[in-house]
């Protein structure tokens, strides 16, 4: 009787050790996705929507400046879909690239809702609210920023 029991409390420990040992393999086998590519940078910027860089505009870059000097990575694009509705998207490409250092995406031609590295060639689409990758090699979209509009201010955050 006491042999049967502790047969049964190896049985036991030994399911343990092999479920736990399943959910780990299978925690650290998983692909990482685009935010582990682009660092978690906390921030929130205000940007006025009169001012001339910004007004009137469907797209626009916010760049890291006195009043803002921490947006995103190395700053946003942004793209207005409608007066309330704007999508801000991280300008680093999220391809991994072989050399050091980030790369940064750029807009092709001004106006234009294509956004392009140019160390890898990867083009974005900003025009959506999902920043979707349009040619690769990244295979990831660009990382999207939270948000909001109040009266003539937009604000941006993670």
């Amino acid at each position: 009787m006491k042999d049967m029991r502790l047969k049964d409390l190896k049985q036991e420990a030994m399911r343990k050790t092999v479920w736990t040992s399943l959910i780990l393999v299978l925690i650290l086998s998983c692909n990482s996705d685009s935010e582990d590519i682009i660092p978690n940078v906390r921030f929130t910027a205000t940007i006025n929507l009169d001012d001339p860089e910004y007004s009137g505009r469907i797209i626009f870059i916010v760049k890291r400046d006195g009043l803002n000097p921490r947006v995103g990575v190395n700053g946003v694009a942004v793209y207005r879909f409608s007066n309330l509705e704007y999508y801000a998207f991280d300008l680093m490409c999220t391809h991994e690239h072989e050399t050091s250092g980030y790369f940064f995406v750029e807009q092709m031609e001004k106006d234009d809702f294509t956004l392009k590295c140019p160390e890898c060639g990867s083009e974005f689409r900003i025009n959506n609210e999902y920043g979707s990758v349009m040619k690769g090699p990244a295979a990831w979209p660009l990382k999207k920023y939270k948000t909001s509009v109040s009266g003539n201010y937009l604000r941006i955050w993670n």
